[in-house]
């Protein structure tokens, strides 16, 4: 792949993590204020994850998907800890992976 092509595969990665990532924070603050809008925001990560990424990250989306999905289940039962754990754990691992791919 050229030089360009790549590094327009690598913005293309990186637009589609910041997505996710923006969304895991909207989500991670309805459940902090106790929004009732907090399972809808839930959902919006989990519509963000659905399907293939634009390359290279489907490990990544695979652990985010499981991860978002006990958050949901945990916050359903009131287990707002547990919740907020794969949450953050979800979060930092996007935000991680932005950081690798933009050489950071």
């Amino acid at each position: 792949m050229s030089e360009v092509g790549g590094a327009a595969a690598a913005g293309l990665r990186v637009g589609h993590l910041l997505r996710v990532s923006s969304y895991l924070e909207i989500a991670i603050i309805s459940m902090w204020t106790g929004s009732p809008l907090a399972e809808v925001t839930i959902g919006m990560v989990e519509a963000s994850l659905r399907g293939g990424g634009p390359g290279g990250d489907d490990d990544l989306l695979e652990k985010l998907r499981a991860l978002v999905g006990e958050a949901r289940d945990y916050h359903t039962s009131d287990d707002f800890p547990a919740a907020m754990a794969r949450m953050r754990v979800a979060q930092d691992l996007t935000d991680l992976r932005i950081v690798t791919h933009t050489g950071g």
